[in-house]
């Protein structure tokens, strides 16, 4: 019997999700942090309002409203939008060095690839790729910013290193500053290196969630810094979906980032 002939591609962008995908995603924020958390906080402020507690029923249902707010994508989308929209990638840069400041390491398991021990974050990560891709257009001298915060931590810009030098960048090309503990130290630190060398327009790269503070700290030094954010976590525009009022823990974190970039710009200007 001869084979039938193979059925012909589908494209599947016309099909529509079904009501029960959307079920599914739903139950499972319910039934996980902090999903169940709000549940357990509803039923402890009824079971206070039976007992005639109010005012332990009302710190239980504020509790649980900020707690919710800070949860969902549209507000954590907002709020962090609001800082990352600070600065705009710009599609040509002329300057005279390139200055990533790193972002978390882990200082474990060993990386056979790059022949030392640990890992970058995801956020460092991003900054590297980045850093990278400008360094193959550009030519541009590296300085790395950033040192082993804590004790259990990677040291960030040595680990830095060995990725770039993976990727094809000269350990020639690199300058490290590899003792900054946090964005105040990256830019004193760096500020020290630009002056030793005579270099007079850094080009800045960071995540764009961390790029306003970070301007901020160059500016009190009178560094002028030409800002390349990269590694964005929101869009510019949002749809108003029902999953954005679907509380999950990466909403809960990104609000958490945005408050500590703020709280940062605040005390940058002190």
């Amino acid at each position: 019997m001869s084979k039938p002939p193979p059925m012909p591609y589908t494209d599947q962008k016309g099909l529509k999700p079904t009501p029960m995908i959307y079920f599914i995603k739903i139950a499972y924020t319910l039934l996980f942090p902090p999903g169940i958390i709000f549940l357990l906080l509803l039923c402890i402020a009824f079971l206070l309002k039976q007992k005639k507690e109010h005012l332990g029923s009302f710190l239980i249902l504020l509790t649980t409203a900020i707690l919710y707010v800070c949860s969902i994508p549209y507000f954590s989308n907002f709020l962090l939008s609001s800082i990352e929209q600070r600065y705009q990638t710009p599609v040509q840069v002329s300057g005279d060095v390139l200055v990533m400041l790193t972002g978390g390491a882990i200082s474990e398991p060993a990386d056979p690839l790059t022949g030392g021990n640990g890992y970058l974050t995801s956020t460092t990560a991003s900054r590297v790729l980045t850093l990278a891709e400008l360094y193959r257009v550009t030519k541009l001298p590296i300085i790395l910013s950033g040192g082993q915060v804590f004790n259990d931590s990677g040291n960030e810009s040595q680990i830095a290193l060995r990725h770039l030098l993976a990727l094809g960048v000269p350990e020639s090309a690199i300058q490290l500053d590899d003792t900054s503990l946090n964005t105040e130290e990256n830019a004193q630190h760096t500020e020290a290196i630009l002056k030793k060398k005579g270099w007079k327009q850094p080009i800045l790269i960071t995540s764009a969630f961390h790029m306003a503070r970070s301007v901020k700290q160059f500016q009190k030094l009178n560094v002028r810094v030409i800002p390349y954010p990269t590694d964005f976590i929101t869009q510019q525009k949002q749809d108003l979906t029902l999953n954005k009022f679907i509380p999950s823990a990466g909403s809960l974190s990104n609000t958490t980032i945005a408050l500590k970039e703020y709280l940062g710009l605040l005390a940058a200007k002190n």
